[in-house]
């Protein structure tokens, strides 16, 4: 992948008109603003099964729509016209007495890549399109599957290894970086259909390429690439490592994403904010204020060619519309405009008042605020705001 740089060239974007590589640009967030199970698009309205770590607008709530999103004070991106969220499940250690310490993440690129034929239309994302890469109960690999591979790991601090799309059996100094790349072909019409099918990726090419986009979905839309990088300062132990889901393999690695950024065009600048937003969390400990004897949603471990099962016993109930917001229809049309022209160039290389609450089955939804401030740049939040419960 292209180095990470803190540049982001709005003319080189727009005009697509390099003569030796397609222009490409990277968000950078840092710590999550989220550490929480909920889940707009597997799961709306509803707590999710397991717990997710989000980076992004600061108005993430379980039910997704892009006004929400684009109405959000601040955000972690560092171009803050980005209003999108995006997330992937939370990284746990299980610990030798059994317990579950919440492994840290440090920081996420988000790439955009205009991978593409020559002469290719590349569309913006819609407003409304969500997607998802990867898969949370996958628990096998198969190498000739793009959906497969599109999900890997790679070890920083350990010279000579190769990436892996299971955890690495070593310990990694510098990080452990889960990567995912999404989808790049788009059906055209639907901002969502039920298991991410509106997306697919390459029919030949690799699934990071610009190859031919399958019949059924002719239209190219951005790369979207995802680097999120956890501590993994650990002497390495066997099954020590465990997804939110409960999976100690890494196949299940998976993430998400909810477009937000403003409709024509993508912006360069920066600013600083407080979150203002009602944002919708889960109350429950998810393990940053120390080891869980389970994983929240009481999620089993479960390894390679095993039966992922969901055990929580939560049982989501209606929610307020105080505390959320509306979704919108399952699946929308749009008619995307192209943000890169057809042009002759070779593909690149590759309130000060206490929230309200709306009550899940034993969980509350809180939805946070503070006071208002500009739109720019947001911290990092608790999850579990235990005083006002």
């Amino acid at each position: 992948m292209p180095g990470i740089s803190a540049l982001f060239s709005v003319i080189s974007l727009l005009a697509g008109v390099s003569a030796a590589a397609d222009p490409f640009f990277i968000v950078q967030h840092g710590t999550a603003t989220f550490t929480t199970r909920v889940d707009p698009i597997v799961s709306p309205g509803e707590v999710s099964s397991h717990v997710h770590t989000v980076v992004g607008s600061s108005s993430f709530k379980n039910e997704y729509s892009f006004e929400n999103s684009r109405n959000g004070k601040c955000t972690t991106a560092n171009i803050v016209e980005d209003k999108s969220n995006y997330w992937i499940p939370q990284l746990y250690r299980k610990q030798d007495n059994g317990t579950f310490e919440l492994v840290r993440m440090n920081r996420v690129n988000t790439y955009y890549l205009m991978r593409r034929q020559p002469d290719e239309e590349v569309h913006e994302f819609p407003p409304g399109f969500k997607m998802l890469a990867g898969n949370a109960k996958r628990s096998t690999y198969d190498d000739e599957d793009y959906t497969n591979k599109a999900i890997s790991y790679t070890c920083l601090g350990v010279s000579g290894k190769a990436d892996t799309h299971a955890f690495p059996e070593y310990n990694c100094p510098d990080d452990l970086r889960a990567n995912l790349f999404f989808p790049n072909c788009w059906d055209g019409v639907n901002t969502w259909l039920e298991g991410s099918k509106h997306v697919a990726y390459p029919a030949s090419g690799g699934h990071d390429s610009g190859g031919p986009c399958p019949a059924t979905h002719p239209k190219r839309i951005m790369s979207l690439f995802y680097e999120i990088h956890f501590t993994d300062r650990y002497d390495y132990k066997p099954g020590a490592r465990v997804w939110a889901t409960g999976d100690d393999v890494g196949y299940s690695l998976h993430g998400d994403f909810t477009t937000g950024w403003p409709t024509g065009l993508f912006l360069k600048r920066r600013g600083t904010c407080t979150p203002d937003d009602p944002s919708v969390i889960i109350d429950e400990d998810v393990g940053e204020d120390g080891p869980l004897a389970a994983l929240p949603g009481n999620n089993p471990i479960w390894s390679a060619n095993g039966a992922p099962t969901v055990s929580n016993t939560t049982a989501p109930s209606t929610i307020g519309s105080a505390t959320v917001g509306s979704s919108p229809a399952s699946s929308a049309t749009s008619s995307a405009a192209s943000i890169f022209p057809s042009t002759a160039i070779s593909p690149s290389p590759s309130s000060s008042s206490p929230p309200a609450s709306s009550v899940i089955g034993a969980i509350n939804l809180v939805a946070t605020g503070t006071p208002a401030g500009s739109t720019g740049n947001c911290k990092a939040r608790k999850r579990r705001l235990s005083s006002h419960f």
